[in-house]
């Protein structure tokens, strides 16, 4: 395993760094990072139904999107960002437990005990410490979460805006509410600095990896535009004006939304958005069901397995969410 810690604050540059050691390393790899403030969106989320733009705005707080499923996080340099990369898990799908584990027990041998709730968040003494995402590509899985340490929770909940039914389905009466800070448990007994290290050191003591520096690659400068353009963090912009019809239900697995355009009972265009996972594309999907009538998605999709795409979701259920 090769261990690093980014010294920049910057996200789209940090996640530049992430995706390229993903694509272009055959390295497992354990990363730590932080970004400046900044609300980073899920790969298939609708950015506006997700954030407060005006609160956003006003206090300069950066924007970016992850090629990771899930739902809208809140980053500033009170929060401690980690990833795992790996090649062994890729062919087994989605699993949260065999990549949280290791940072339950870092938390664990500094006296937090924390355990995977839901089906992608961190807990400690009932309220939510980290959220997690993942990815699977070419036989590669990234996963990586947060850590809130210190982080200014008044501004995470001014800058997210969660759906509330997911609030109501949690039984919680806001974004605030729900969250708190590792060092408020420990009683402010560390510095990030301090964690930092701690963490370091149960990564050091547990797998012995080699300790290496941030790469530099051209590669990475195309992600880095890319990631910090208009067009890769709004892609509505242009694309949800052109649909008449949006079909939204939130299961246990996460929200879905179709939006479509449809002629008579032909679907003209689709698009699947939300904060669900999955291991294919959602766009391989969408470009299967446009040109077809809706009576005929069924046959169209009985070899697909949709849970590829929408992680959790069976034919029959995206079926009744599509035609009804």
């Amino acid at each position: 395993m090769k261990f690093l810690v980014l010294k920049t604050k910057d996200p789209y540059l940090n996640l530049a760094v992430e995706e390229y050691l993903f694509l272009g390393s055959e390295d497992d790899i354990f990363m730590l990072w932080q970004n400046e403030p900044t609300v980073v969106i899920g790969k298939n989320q609708n950015a506006y139904a997700e954030i407060n733009m005006d609160f956003i705005e006003k206090n300069r707080i950066h924007i970016a999107r992850r090629i990771t499923g899930g739902g809208a996080v809140y980053h500033d340099l009170g929060n401690l960002n980690y990833t795992f990369i790996s090649s062994n898990k890729a062919k087994e799908g989605i699993d949260f437990e065999y990549f949280t584990r290791p940072i339950i027990e870092a938390l664990a041998s500094i006296g937090v005990v924390a355990e995977l709730s839901g089906r992608n968040d961190l807990m400690a003494e009932g309220k939510k410490i980290s959220g997690n995402a993942q990815h699977t590509a070419n036989g590669r899985t990234l996963h990586h979460g947060t850590l809130l340490f210190d982080s200014d929770l008044d501004v995470l909940s001014s800058a997210l805006k969660v759906d509330e039914e997911k609030i109501r389905a949690k039984g919680i009466k806001s974004t605030r509410s729900r969250v708190t800070n590792i060092n408020a448990i420990l009683g402010g007994k560390y510095t990030m600095e301090e964690f930092i290290e701690l963490l370091s050191a149960h990564v050091i003591s547990k797998y012995s990896p080699d300790i290496i520096d941030a790469p530099e690659a051209a590669e990475i400068d195309g992600l880095y535009r890319r990631n910090s353009s208009r067009e890769w963090i709004f892609p509505e912009r242009e694309l949800l004006s052109r649909y008449s019809l949006l079909k939204k239900k939130r299961y246990p697995f996460g929200i879905v939304e179709i939006y479509l355009d449809m002629s008579n009972d032909i679907i003209k265009d689709i698009k699947i958005r939300g904060d669900f996972f999955g291991v294919s594309p959602t766009e391989e999907l969408e470009a299967m069901l446009v040109g077809i009538r809706l009576k005929e998605a069924e046959k169209k999709i009985e070899d697909i397995d949709i849970g590829e795409y929408i992680f959790g979701i069976t034919n029959d259920i995206f079926l009744e969410q599509l035609t009804k």
